[in-house]
């Protein structure tokens, strides 16, 4: 499935501005779906596994819109917009393909007075793909 992203931004999708690193796999949507934070990127060929053959997504860049993902939804849930990530677990169940719509429906287990619990569904054509558990730890700006 090909999707554009001013196709998913006429459907709602909003954009998540993202700079350095963070952009390095592309233009990140998100949107709200009955209060859990739910965002999505269109797959580029330039995050690409040479070593896959073909059209496949590199893992590397799949394990980096996890952790955007999540640790967006944990400064959210956290009141604090700077966290950093403790620890993520990535588990490969599926493949993604150039021109995939791959999403991740963020879902917060716990927030303590040190920690956000998150975790992760990665989906791609219609398809599980992924699943993350991640550990956030909000921090004070320099």
């Amino acid at each position: 499935m090909s999707e554009t992203v001013e196709g998913l931004k006429a459907e709602g999708w909003r954009e998540l501005r993202s700079s350095g690193f963070t952009a390095a796999i592309g233009q990140v949507l998100f949107r709200t779906d009955r209060g859990a934070m739910e965002a999505g990127f269109v797959a580029a060929d330039d995050i690409g596994n040479d070593n896959a053959g073909g059209d496949v997504v590199h893992g590397g860049a799949m394990m980096t819109f996890a952790d955007i993902v999540l640790g967006f939804a944990a400064a959210k849930a956290s009141g604090n917009p700077y966290c950093v990530t403790v620890q993520m677990t990535y588990q490969f169940v599926g493949a993604a393909r150039f021109g995939d719509f791959i999403t991740c429906k963020a879902e917060i287990v716990r927030v303590t007075s040190s920690l956000v619990f998150a975790r992760g569904l990665i989906r791609a054509g219609g398809q599980d793909i992924g699943s993350v558990d991640a550990l956030f730890k909000p921090i004070k700006p320099r």
